[in-house]
This record gives C-alpha cells, sequence and structure tokens, in this order.
C-alpha cells in the first residue's frame, strides 16, 4: 500500500495560511495538522515556529500527476526527484517542492536548499515492485514531453 507524507516547516516571517494553501494546492484531500517544534538553546538565528504535517495513501498524489502533466514537467521531476531521492532498497522516495510555485498550483523542485525550508514529500511503498508501478503512474516514460503510455491509479496498488 502506498504512503504519502507532506510536511512544511512554517517559520515566524510566514503566512502559516499561504503554506496551508500551497500544500493544498498540490495535495488535494490533505488534512494538515500543526505539530509544535521544541528549539533548544544551540537554535539560534531562524528557526521554524512550527511544522504542518499530513498524511494519507496514493489518492494524495491524484493533484500532483494532474499538475506536472499539465506543466508538462514529468521528466524533469523524474530526473531531479525519484532517481535522486529513492531509498537504497526501493521502498521509500523523498523529495522537496517549492512553497512559492506550489501556492500557485506549479510544482517545482528547488536546485538548492531554500533558506525557508521547502515542502517535503516522503511516499513509501511495501515492496519495490508497487513502487515501480508507482513511477510507471506518476512519471511515466515519455516521448517529446508526452507519456509513451498511461496507467491508471488503480494499477498502482494491485497486488
Amino acid at each position: 500500500m502506498i504512503s504519502v507524507k507532506v510536511s512544511a516547516a512554517v517559520y515566524p516571517t510566514e503566512d502559516s495560511e499561504k503554506i496551508t494553501k500551497a500544500i493544498s494546492v498540490l495535495f488535494t484531500g490533505i488534512e494538515l495538522q500543526k505539530e509544535t517544534i521544541e528549539a533548544t538553546e544551540a537554535e539560534k538565528g531562524i528557526s521554524p515556529s512550527f511544522i504542518l504535517t499530513g498524511e494519507g495513501g496514493l489518492d494524495l498524489l491524484f493533484t500532483f500527476h494532474g499538475l506536472i502533466r499539465r506543466e508538462k514537467i514529468i521528466d524533469s521531476i523524474r530526473n531531479k526527484v525519484f532517481n535522486k531521492g529513492l531509498s537504497r532498497e526501493g521502498l521509500l522516495v523523498r523529495f522537496l517542492l517549492n512553497k512559492q510555485a506550489a501556492f500557485v498550483g506549479v510544482p517545482s523542485v528547488p536546485a538548492k536548499e531554500e533558506s525557508l525550508g521547502a515542502i517535503e514529500v516522503i511516499i513509501r511503498a511495501d515492496s519495490s515492485e508497487e513502487m515501480e508501478r508507482l513511477f510507471e503512474w506518476l512519471l511515466p516514460l515519455t516521448e517529446e514531453g508526452v507519456p509513451v503510455v498511461e496507467v491508471g491509479m488503480d494499477y498502482v496498488e494491485k497486488g
């Protein structure tokens, strides 16, 4: 079964409503919770006020799936994210998305770490085969930016 966790640190200079909207635009239906952060004396400077986090299943990726097609960035996301963020055992993939771009409905992977953080997405699968099926659905191989074959969401979690 696919599980998805999305989180973002909210800093004192940021509007938490805007961060909530940014996440919700990419991951429709996500229910976000506020998690407090216990700052230590060593953490001086800019520290997040709290973290917004939400979890769900494959359905959380439905809007994201459509947006990367609308923006014609399937290859870019696959190359920047899934080729670098996949765990050694192939059961987890982790990637970051730019908060400002997300706010306007554009999935964008930051080129480097951002000063006020990014939206972190962690996707877990029960098997490497299930993760492969996720890739085939979310980030299929393309020809001139167009998916060669599109599979449905139900294909991912078939056993």
